[in-house]
């Protein structure tokens, strides 16, 4: 992990204090991170950007010429996210508004998706996404929020997911 890279993710958990911007923790990031450099996707699609802390360390495991997307439809957490990304450098489209609004309006095809926003769209969020052959979803809070997010977890875990324990609860699953 670069240092500035660091320094920004440092500055964002100091700000999430408290859980203000229910930001991921460090550990989930870093598993973000790593299963990003293991799977070398070129289209990454985040639903719930907050203020872009998973989007960085995301971003930062990216290759060159690999792009993340991600969607927030909270406009305060747009505006700090857009500042952190600048500050970043790091190649991130951010696009405002409701991301079940959003997703087919794409036309992109995506080989990892993340997902961390209202926990009860999960799979509608899932069924909306185009995804290229062996795509990777990741979905935050499986654990903690598993009571809001029951149709999603049960279609996933039918078709061989697994959760993890790390944070609140780290769900992987290949369609």
């Amino acid at each position: 992990m670069n240092k500035d890279i660091d320094k920004i993710l440092k500055e964002q958990e100091k700000l999430n204090a408290g859980g203000r911007f229910a930001v991921v923790p460090r550990e989930t990031g870093r598993l973000l991170h790593l299963l990003i450099k293991i799977k070398n996707p070129k289209k990454v699609l985040e639903v719930g950007t907050s203020l872009g802390y998973s989007s960085i360390w995301i971003a930062s495991a990216l290759k060159k010429g690999a792009q993340l997307i991600t969607l927030e439809k909270w406009p305060e957490r747009v505006a700090l996210a857009k500042k952190f990304f600048k500050k970043s450098k790091l190649n991130i489209k951010l696009i405002e508004g409701d991301a079940l609004k959003i997703i087919p309006q794409l036309n992109k095809t995506f080989d990892i998706v993340f997902l961390d926003a209202t926990k009860s769209e999960y799979l509608q969020y899932l069924k909306k996404v185009k995804l290229n052959k062996n795509a990777l979803i990741i979905a935050d809070n499986t654990i903690s929020h598993a009571f809001k997010m029951q149709d999603f977890l049960s279609y996933v875990t039918q078709r061989g997911a697994v959760t993890l324990n790390i944070g609140s609860g780290v769900t992987l699953w290949t369609p």
